[in-house]
């Protein structure tokens, strides 16, 4: 699905070494930024693949936030930004965030791919596919 919306490279973190496939398609030293959106122990091999300088940009807690040592982080000069830190934006910065999200999806410039749908009563089985990663895209919740 990566390659189908336009990814020159894809790599499957499910296998053994793929942080260092990653860092060989970017020419082997990593990558200059990198979204963790899983956390736990998938986001700290998420920040092995970062480049001495790079950024590391963390908001992912199905698997609670990586645990990013600031020791490792400071030798190697990756800034390390926990995007949720301090909480949910407030919601007026919410609102505005939310208008300018709807506002590029309704441009075509932001499509989201949905991968499953649920009846609200399914919330549960919803809930087990995203913690499972069986479901490629966002899931939905339908009344």
């Amino acid at each position: 699905m990566a390659r189908e919306l336009g990814a020159e490279v894809t790599v499957d973190y499910s296998l053994d070494g793929w942080q260092q496939r990653v860092r060989e398609a970017v020419g082997g030293t990593g990558v200059d930024l990198a979204f963790d959106g899983a956390g736990g122990e998938l986001g700290k091999a998420v920040f092995d693949t970062v480049a001495n300088g790079g950024r590391f940009v963390t908001y992912g807690t199905s698997d609670g936030f990586a645990d990013i040592d600031p020791e490792a982080a400071k030798q190697r000069q990756v800034h390390v930004e926990n995007a949720l830190a301090d909480g949910p934006p407030d919601p007026a910065t919410a609102r505005e965030l939310l208008a300018e999200a709807l506002a590029l999806t309704a441009q075509g410039k932001i499509r989201p791919v949905i991968g499953a749908t649920y009846p609200l009563a399914q919330a549960e089985k919803a809930h087990r596919s995203l913690e499972e990663r069986t479901t490629l895209g966002k899931s939905l919740l339908l009344i």
